[in-house]
């Protein structure tokens, strides 16, 4: 890969070593200075200009280790630098050192670093997108994914098929607003990707691979503007890209802001089903990637419009939200508190707290981490009553525009084994281990 690829990631890294006077205001609260005594920000300057030793390498990659991705750094730098950018820059920097780098959480045992692999990882995926979505159910949207000239293209990502009634739901949501979009599947037919994941665990050289084959399939449609679905999309797409890619001229916007948009319509609105007859009160939790990329209104803006629903917020909204990657990484040390404590996600309390009737999620892996760990386990799986409830936010608009679909998630948790068999938990686990197997360990293709 060559050095200028990284021309926008120098731009941060000239900016951050001009403006920051290391005050260290930044790591006041931060979990990875309390355990490792690092003082990480009196040697950024010098990992960003290549010229730091190898032992103080060694230093920043325990600090970054130790990193919880809790964001109490985030808003805290008084020259007001992008700091969730720069642990992407750091990384990136390790990178250079060390083409094998891989990060991963400090209460993670480092030997599972040499199983993260991204291109194993990128076949796995695409296996399991295979298996849990196969071709027979996506052929009625296979006139969107010819390549022609079309008004936007709406790349879904990979977390959402994962999660197929979320799937099903956005695209019906796109043909009954009759727009002109060209469609691609990330890592269904084609090695294409954001990339986001991948860089997390400093995998830069694949993820890089994966993006640049997306931006070609992209090209093919003849516009430069891409809608998504994932909020990891959005930030991979709108914020590390540029950073990585020469000439990266896309506009990305996120579906929720492209919908609100066109619901300002007059002939839209007539569209939506008021003769809903309950009101309803929602709370938000905002995903992290997309607050870090400058969007926390898209998804008010598109509930404004949506009959009899009104929007309280919780304690920590918009740019201030909580993270529940965080909130998990933080119960590794005993995982077994994944399965049997009640109370890892405090967005859960918040949302209660706000009195709302429904919590809204904005991404695929912040719903799953609320369906399944929200309220603990035993309510995921049907045995409690849940305190709220958790719905994305094509299934609330979906609902207005008489598009339901099962919600799919919550169903095959509390639903181990069932008629019919692929409906159940026990299916879905399967195409997980099939998928681990031929595309994990195997590295072949879909069949």
């Amino acid at each position: 890969m060559k050095s200028s690829s990284s021309n926008e990631f120098s731009k941060f890294k000239e900016y951050y070593i001009k403006e920051c006077n290391e005050c260290g205001t930044c790591f006041k609260n931060c979990f990875a200075y309390e355990n490792t005594g690092y003082q990480i920000h009196k040697n950024l300057k010098s990992l960003f200009q290549r010229n730091l030793d190898k032992k103080n390498v060694k230093k920043v990659k325990k600090f970054l280790k130790s990193c919880l991705y809790c964001k109490s750094c985030q808003n805290s730098c008084i020259k007001g630098l992008d700091l969730p950018e720069r642990l992407a820059a750091i990384r990136f920097e390790l990178f250079q050192f060390d083409r094998k780098y891989t990060w991963l959480p400090h209460n993670i045992p480092s030997i599972f670093a040499r199983f993260v692999d991204g291109r194993r990882i990128a076949f796995f995926l695409r296996n399991l997108n295979n298996y849990l979505i196969p071709k027979v159910k996506r052929e009625k949207f296979e006139e969107y994914r010819v390549p022609k000239t079309r008004d936007i293209i709406f790349f879904s990502g990979c977390g959402i098929q994962m999660l197929e009634n979320q799937y099903f739901t956005v695209l019906e949501i796109l043909i009954k607003l009759n727009l002109n979009f060209g469609l691609i599947d990330g890592s269904y037919d084609k090695p294409v990707c954001c990339g986001a994941e991948l860089f997390e665990f400093g995998q830069f050289e694949h993820g890089i691979y994966l993006l640049k084959n997306l931006v070609k399939e992209i090209k093919k449609f003849n516009t430069k503007k891409v809608m998504v679905y994932c909020a990891t999309c959005y930030y991979g797409l709108k914020k590390l890209a540029p950073q990585l890619i020469e000439d990266y001229d896309l506009e990305i916007v996120y579906a929720a802001e492209y919908i609100a948009d066109i619901f300002k319509k007059d002939e839209f609105k007539d569209l939506l089903n008021t003769s809903i007859s309950k009101s309803q009160v929602i709370t938000i939790h905002d995903s992290c990637h997309l607050a870090h990329s400058g969007d926390t209104s898209s998804i008010r803006n598109l509930l404004s419009v949506l009959p009899k629903v009104s929007i309280s917020e919780m304690k920590h909204n918009k740019e201030n939200t909580l993270c529940d990657l965080y909130c998990i990484y933080r119960e590794l040390n005993n995982p077994l508190k994944l399965i049997l404590k009640k109370d890892i996600m405090p967005i859960i309390d918040e949302a209660v707290d706000s009195n709302a009737d429904v919590l809204c999620s904005l991404c695929p892996g912040c719903h799953a981490f609320l369906t399944i760990f929200g309220d603990g386990l035993s309510s995921s799986l049907g045995l409690t009553k849940k305190r709220i409830l958790v719905k994305n936010w094509t299934t609330i608009l979906g609902e207005y525009l008489g598009i339901r679909n099962r919600e799919m998630l919550n169903y095959r948790l509390s639903h181990f084994i069932t008629i019919p068999f692929k409906d159940s938990g026990l299916w879905y686990l399967l195409q997980v281990l099939k998928a681990f197997v031929r595309g994990y360990v195997g590295l072949k293709e879909p069949k």
